[in-house]
């Protein structure tokens, strides 16, 4: 619809132009038939003041308007090419806000991966330095700590005559225990792990993509921790929710967990424990 239209001002211009052509043509052409061919400008009329007052007559009634439409022809050509001439201005400079958006875009993300990067290395520094400690694989060493705590509550609960059944508290006692014994170490990490998972969740405009950068990099043990972190020491609901979202314990190993407690995989949604798509589809589909 839009190129026909277009097709139809150009043949319209094009009409315009012969037209004014035509009609300048056409007022020559008359004053030669005129003043030429039928030799009207003789000495005996130049002398004759009522002649050249008809003559004026003529010509102010016969190529006056023919000149005068050709002008007006000439005036709306002008605001045609004019108004052509601002609607390619408005096409440029349309076209300068999308390289222009594209840029800034382009900006914002390079700016985001340049602090997710450093957030990233960041937190693989302090994830280094857990796994390269002299008693061995930190994270190991904690979780085994944070079992054999658990047993030994159980321990004393069957020796006092009481239920070995844990509640929370109980299990939040015994990995406080644990974090205090390495405060200064898990403290670091866990900070340092949000901060980079609360930024690609708040910021990046492909959430999917950055989780699943940052997925290769967790060790089976580093889930371990960061899960009884979450359910039972920091129960913070807005990490909770990240971590749902984005399937972050994919790689959760649940013998592990249910060598201590199956219940506590009960203690977040299923999507936590999914691939980030999967997981990610599977939100979409509970909000709907």
């Amino acid at each position: 619809m839009t190129s026909k239209r277009t097709k139809l001002r150009e043949y319209f211009v094009k009409f315009l132009g012969f037209s004014t052509l035509i009609s300048v043509l056409l007022g020559f052409v008359v004053a030669y038939i005129v003043f030429v061919k039928l030799n009207v400008l003789s000495g005996d009329m130049l002398s004759d003041l009522e002649s050249l007052s008809k003559m004026g007559e003529f010509f102010g009634g016969i190529v006056g308007p023919i000149w005068a439409l050709a002008g007006v022809i000439l005036f709306y050509l002008a605001l045609i090419y004019q108004r052509k001439e601002l609607e390619l201005q408005r096409e440029e400079l349309f076209e300068t806000r999308k390289i222009m958006d594209s840029q800034s875009r382009t900006i914002e993300i390079q700016q985001f991966e340049n602090t997710f990067f450093q957030l990233l290395e960041f937190h693989l520094s302090a994830s280094s330095r857990i796994e390269s400690q002299e008693t061995g694989n930190g994270f190991d060493v904690m979780y085994k700590a944070f079992t054999k705590a658990v047993n030994d509550t159980k321990k004393r609960r069957k020796k006092d005559g009481s239920s070995e059944i844990l509640d929370e508290e109980a299990f939040e006692t015994c990995f406080r225990q644990v974090y205090d014994s390495y405060r200064n170490t898990i403290s670091h990490y866990m900070e340092s792990y949000k901060s980079l998972i609360y930024l690609v969740a708040e910021k990046s405009k492909d959430p999917n993509f950055y989780i699943n950068i940052i997925k290769p990099h967790l060790t089976e043990q580093e889930v371990l921790l960061q899960f009884y972190y979450l359910i039972t020491y920091n129960k913070d609901e807005k990490f909770k929710e990240i971590v749902e979202n984005y399937g972050l314990f994919e790689r959760l190993n649940f013998r592990s967990v249910q060598a201590i407690d199956r219940l506590h995989l009960d203690e977040l949604k299923k999507s936590a424990y999914q691939p980030t798509k999967l997981a990610t589809t599977d939100k979409k589909d509970s909000e709907d």
